[in-house]
């Protein structure tokens, strides 16, 4: 990972805890809907994806994960 990808997923683990503490809002939902549709994909399909080595996980997917952690409510706020 290079210093602009690092940047970019320490932003995402910023936004991710803010969104954990607006667990459920439109924004959050919003969010994970505009990846899915970005990448032609489904949070599910991302994760088998990820599992099975067939998606490189970058600082955009990383955010993506976050995302989906805060609406499970997996992220600390």
């Amino acid at each position: 990972m290079n210093d602009s990808e690092f940047q970019t997923a320490t932003s995402a683990l910023v936004d991710g805890s803010r969104a954990a503490r607006e667990k459920g809002s439109p924004s959050l939902e919003r969010r994970i809907r505009a990846f899915e549709m970005r990448y032609e994909m489904t949070s599910d399909e991302l994760r088998r994806r990820l599992a099975s080595g067939d998606q490189a996980e970058t600082a955009e997917i990383c955010e993506w994960l976050l995302l989906l952690a805060a609406r499970e409510g997996r992220v600390a706020g």
